[in-house]
């Protein structure tokens, strides 16, 4: 039988915890540290949601991910996950576990439970599933989950300050139009899993659109989370007069017309007519597929844009109003800190800003 979360009691219990400083320097703080500050954004939600359950309700199993699950004590994870934890790290955490309205729509919290045979990419993302599972199995008490949820939230709370440092980087240099676009080409020689692709691109369009109207509204995506939300449709959404106008499909990586195909019918699905795919610049494909496939849509009244990243960021760089390039290096760590971008993305950004003495 499910065991039932009082919405109210956990809120209570995530603001004291919240307050509280942390008190476990152990084996199991540590791994908490390893899933927070990894990569895999739906785990670092399961951990801390599942402790909050356990701290509200010793007798659920933290293992649970639904109601359904198919054993004793399971609990409705995704409804305490959405109107509990997701509103407090909005107004607490400022986005600090990733920023999504909805992550238990993702597909690793999509099973009845977590489970070391749930289908997740071989070797990170399996051994941070593994050490999630290990992580629960070893916290049996209230008690104990509330000292772990103070860790688990002090740890995010640093990350906050560490975006906060990001944001508040003096840079006092007044770089020319070239010396930008040369800090770009600099920049993405480090992938980081596409995220850097995606800050450029994402600094680039809320300058141009900034300049352009107030009517218009730049959001990015995490990367690789695009579309998992109901209110995301792709990798960076643009909004005109507060309704959907297009989007820009990203890729850091090998694309079929398959990819090219998925993304832009999920845009005409949400009302686009037109939509844009920009690849990086180490990306291979098929030319002539791709065309053909361009073609097709066209033919339907769906306008495409394809460019490689060089060629769109020259582009929109010599557009760019002299006066507001200031501007736009502060759009690339604002846009660094929407995406909750990795620490060592973070590094990067700021090692370019010191070896290009822009600061």
């Amino acid at each position: 039988m499910a065991e039932s979360i009082n919405h109210n009691s956990a809120e209570k219990i995530l603001l004291a915890a919240f307050r509280n400083k942390c008190l476990k320097i152990d084996e199991i703080s540590e791994d908490i540290a390893t899933i927070l500050l990894g990569s895999h954004k739906t785990y670092k939600y399961i951990l801390v949601n599942g402790l909050l359950a356990k701290s509200t309700n010793s007798k659920i199993n933290a293992l649970a991910l639904q109601a359904g699950a198919k054993f004793k004590n399971s609990f409705d994870a995704r409804s305490l996950c959405h109107k509990v934890l997701v509103p407090f790290e909005r107004d607490f955490l400022e986005n600090a576990l990733g920023g999504s309205n909805e992550p238990f729509l993702n597909k690793p919290a999509r099973f009845t439970h977590l489970s070391v045979n749930n289908a997740v990419r071989k070797g990170k993302d399996q051994k941070a599933l593994n050490l999630l599972i290990k992580i629960f199995r070893r916290i049996r008490s209230s008690r104990d989950a509330k000292q772990y949820l103070s860790c688990a939230l002090d740890i995010l709370c640093k990350k906050v300050e560490a975006n906060k440092n990001l944001k508040d980087s003096s840079i006092n240099y007044n770089p020319t139009l070239i010396e930008i676009y040369e800090f770009i080409l600099r920049f993405l020689e480090k992938s980081f899993e596409g995220e850097s692709l995606v800050i450029i691109v994402g600094a680039l369009e809320k300058n141009y659109y900034n300049n352009i109207s107030e009517d218009y509204k730049v959001i990015v995506h995490k990367v690789n989370q695009s579309g998992a939300s109901s209110k995301e449709v792709g990798d960076i959404d643009i909004l005109r007069k507060n309704s959907f106008f297009y989007s820009i499909e990203i890729k850091d990586k090998d694309f079929s017309e398959y990819d090219l195909e998925h993304a832009f019918k999920k845009m005409q699905k949400n009302g686009a007519t037109q939509g844009q795919f920009i690849f990086g610049p180490n990306v291979n494909y098929d030319h002539s597929l791709i065309a053909t496939k361009i073609l097709d849509f066209e033919k339907n009244g769906f306008m495409v844009l394809l460019e490689d990243i060089n060629s769109y960021s020259r582009m929109m760089i010599f557009k760019t109003d002299i006066a507001d390039k200031q501007q736009f290096i502060d759009l690339i760590m604002e846009t660094a800190i929407e995406i909750n971008c990795k620490e060592d993305t973070k590094k990067w950004i700021q090692t370019l800003f010191c070896e290009l003495k822009w600061k």
